[in-house]
């Protein structure tokens, strides 16, 4: 298949890592960029971001943001707030609800994370860790240049 085999092996490798994310978060009423919204926010200084930052940080329009938030804020997920810097800005911020739903559907990720990692040994594990992140590294850098 040569060099560019590594492409299809890794949309293949997608297509799975998306199933096993449906099946995992999905028992929790979330979609996968739901849940990155959520832990983000966790892991946030004072557990609030503007929806730009998660937009770049999540990979998708700032519209696709806005359309998320949305829907985080109608489960009451998340609120927004406005921005103390920025009288015109606003925030994301996690909800008490949202923390625990992040929480509990995290759980349930690392569980079906740990299922399928534990197929590997551990230096499988940490080469294929290495090489994934040297081409993430590329992707970066490729789509920051466009």
């Amino acid at each position: 298949m040569g060099i560019l085999g590594v492409f299809t092996t890794l949309a293949r490798t997608g297509l799975f890592l998306e199933a096993l994310q449906r099946d995992c978060l999905g028992k929790h009423g979330l979609a996968f960029t739901e849940y990155s919204v959520l832990r983000l926010l966790q892991r946030a200084p004072e557990r609030r971001i503007a929806p730009s930052l998660l937009a770049e940080k999540i990979v998708c329009t700032t519209g696709a943001m806005t359309k998320l938030v949305d829907r985080l804020e109608r489960s009451q997920a998340v609120e927004r707030r406005p921005d103390p810097l920025d009288r015109r800005g606003v925030l994301v911020a996690i909800t008490d609800e949202g923390d625990a739903l992040a929480t509990r559907a995290a759980e349930t990720y690392r569980v079906g994370r740990e299922r399928v990692l534990g197929l590997l040994d551990d230096r499988d594990a940490e080469q294929i860790h290495d090489h994934l992140g040297r081409l993430l590294g590329a992707l970066e850098t490729d789509r920051r240049s466009r």
